[in-house]
């Protein structure tokens, strides 16, 4: 009897461990499938901030929100007229965003911002684009990185054949052409910005001036420093044929090899006499006026219209802007080395033969004196001992 007893309580303890292990095997499981659930629940919330994010990057501030912006960004420092385009992949604007929301902790960069500027030149981590904005989000103790890529700068040039306007060409037909065919080539859309590059200073520790205010294009720069600024972008100075085919109207027979290509002087048309420009420069009697003034901002502009930075009705056929007019315009130019300037600027009156594509000057890249330019003929008045600004813009080869 003693034994059975002794049997019995055995088994009871057996079967009451074996119950508080699957007790316990239960409890860790559902605890297990609790926390499985609420990270995918926090995953999702992420998922749904960061597509709005990402949308709110690429297309910047509304038609609605942008005549209030400098209320509700100051810290964008808009001091003159600019284009909503302006705040596209603008990390400026991006901030003034991330501050208004309340859904997640975001960890503040060392500058204070609401995000780092992360780039190859700066960061020791593999495989990673040569720069982009990363968002550190901090979830019950979770780190949660969302990085953004800059879309917005750039254009893709069409694979077609092109031209190039040599010295030596004074007929409406192209001497030299070239083709991009199996290339995929990158171009700016507009001159680099202010903000762009006193964002570069503050990344790799420049032992630089910054320049306000931020919208206006980077006119300060040497040309050994517009080298380093594209280089950190992953990009090359924009050369002369690639912005010159980006700019110059095509010719109908351009995707066909071996065809004549025709000439056109302004980006916008391809008969001269439907360009404003021509019509000034054959002394036609014309007025004029503000919306011409947002194509191409010449001298005679300063007293009609403040300088609009940023602006999009001067777009090129293949989708540039800042084309003819406003500060001068540098690029690399390994087939004409003197012949490294824009020269259609605000430095010039409307009526003069420099605005047209392809028009150019020499600058030395060291200084921004009137010294430092070979104007040849062209020299206007009033440039004597003044800094002249002198703007950028930066492209890339892509692999297939």
């Amino acid at each position: 009897m003693k034994k059975v007893k002794t049997v019995l309580f055995t088994l009871l303890l057996t079967l009451t461990v074996f119950g508080v292990i699957v007790a316990s095997f239960k409890w860790t499981n559902w605890k297990k499938l609790n926390k499985l659930d609420k990270d995918v629940q926090v995953i999702s919330k992420i998922n749904v901030f960061s597509e709005t994010l990402i949308k709110k990057w690429e297309q910047g501030a509304s038609a609605k929100e942008w005549p209030s912006i400098k209320n509700s960004c100051p810290e964008l420092g808009i001091k003159g007229n600019v284009d909503p385009s302006y705040s596209k992949c603008n990390s400026t604007y991006l901030n003034c965003v991330l501050k208004k929301q309340k859904e997640f902790n975001i960890l503040q960069s060392k500058e204070g911002l609401l995000y780092s500027v992360v780039s190859r030149a700066s960061s020791l981590e593999e495989d990673i684009p040569h720069y982009f904005l990363r968002i550190l989000l901090e979830v019950d103790g979770d780190l949660f990185n969302i990085d953004l890529e800059d879309i917005c700068r750039d254009v893709y040039l069409p694979q077609k054949i092109y031209g190039y306007k040599v010295k030596k060409d004074t007929k409406r037909k192209f001497s030299w052409v070239w083709d991009n065919f199996n290339r995929n080539i990158f171009i700016d859309k507009f001159l680099v910005t202010n903000r762009e590059v006193n964002e570069w200073i503050t990344t790799t520790n420049q032992n630089l001036e910054k320049h306000s205010p931020n919208e206006r294009p980077a006119v300060f720069l040497k040309k050994d420093k517009m080298h380093q600024y594209c280089a950190f972008k992953g990009k090359i100075l924009a050369s002369a044929q690639v912005l010159e085919a980006a700019s110059f109207y095509p010719s109908l027979s351009s995707v066909k090899p071996g065809s004549t290509l025709i000439r056109y002087d302004y980006p916008w048309v391809r008969r001269n006499k439907k360009s404003f420009l021509y019509n000034l420069l054959m002394n036609k009697d014309i007025t004029l006026s503000k919306e011409n003034c947002k194509r191409a901002y010449v001298q005679d502009c300063f007293e009609i219209t403040p300088f609009f930075n940023h602006m999009t009705k001067s777009s090129s056929w293949s989708g540039i802007f800042e084309i003819l007019g406003g500060p001068f315009e540098t690029f690399e130019n390994n087939l004409e080395t003197d012949r490294n300037l824009r020269a259609s600027s605000f430095y010039f009156p409307g009526n003069h033969s420099v605005h047209k594509i392809g028009e150019k000057l020499s600058w030395d890249g060291v200084a921004h004196l009137d010294k430092n330019i070979e104007w040849g003929s062209e020299k206007p008045v009033g440039v004597g001992g003044r800094s002249l600004e002198i703007g950028f813009r930066c492209m890339k080869y892509a692999q297939n």
